[in-house]
């Protein structure tokens, strides 16, 4: 049911999850052949899977398929949550209407989203898989040329706060934005940051000991916009 991603905090590997950061919806479908629509209840409202058996997310109690023969969806989230307001927030369902997960990012966490397959299922005794993809984009920055003397490492003017529909995936940002700080994690590198994704360039300041102005960097991708789900090293 679980495929591991490639790439709260950052996710690497399924070794990187907890079973309670995951959010899943079960919709069933409809009298109508091909339809799966939202109702203030679907079979699973963001519920967290109970643990995991090699690489499919398990359930307590079991999960079963409506009666009938109708077919069903899956659609995840991470990080799940189960509050209403504030920084990180769900939407709930409605009549016709997917759930939205509301987030602030800060640089260290990771959103992603997961669906079935898109008609429905409906294979008893058989796994459904569910493909959970990155909808931020991975930035580490290597620093090894600018010398020991950096005091501060920051990427400016990074939206920060948005929602992703959870039926679709698809991210809305809003229009604040903050400044977010890159830890050095060695000699030559930063620590990694997640930033939004489908932005085609990047402005980075560089502070150094003794100075008094920064040093500012246009960063950019060689495939036009930083896409989600990928990893970047840039070199400064």
């Amino acid at each position: 049911m679980w495929k591991p991603p490639h790439t709260r905090s950052i996710v690497n590997s399924i070794n990187d999850i907890s079973v309670g950061s995951l959010g899943i919806y079960e919709v069933a479908e409809s009298g109508t052949s091909g339809t799966f629509p939202w109702t203030t209840s679907p079979l699973l409202n963001n519920v967290a899977p109970a643990g995991i058996s090699g690489n499919e997310l398990t359930f307590s109690p079991p999960l079963y398929y409506p009666a009938g023969g109708h077919k069903v969806i899956f659609y995840g989230y991470y990080p799940r949550t189960t509050a209403t307001n504030g920084t990180s927030y769900i939407t709930p369902p409605g009549n016709g209407t997917a759930p939205t997960f509301n987030f602030t990012l800060t640089g260290q966490e990771d959103i992603m989203h997961g669906a079935s397959v898109a008609g429905g299922s409906y294979s008893p005794g058989t796994a459904i898989p569910i493909t959970f993809k990155h909808k931020l984009t991975q930035i580490q920055l290597n620093v090894s040329a600018l010398g020991t003397l950096l005091s501060s490492i920051k990427i400016l003017n990074v939206r920060n706060t948005g929602s992703m529909n959870l039926e679709t995936g698809a991210v809305t940002y809003g229009n604040n934005t903050v400044d977010i700080t890159l830890d050095k994690a060695g000699l030559t590198t930063t620590a990694p940051v997640m930033v939004p994704a489908d932005v085609p360039v990047y402005l980075v300041e560089v502070a150094f000991m003794g100075q008094l102005l920064p040093r500012k960097y246009l960063i950019r991708p060689t495939s036009g916009k930083f896409l989600e789900g990928v990893i970047y090293t840039v070199t400064l």
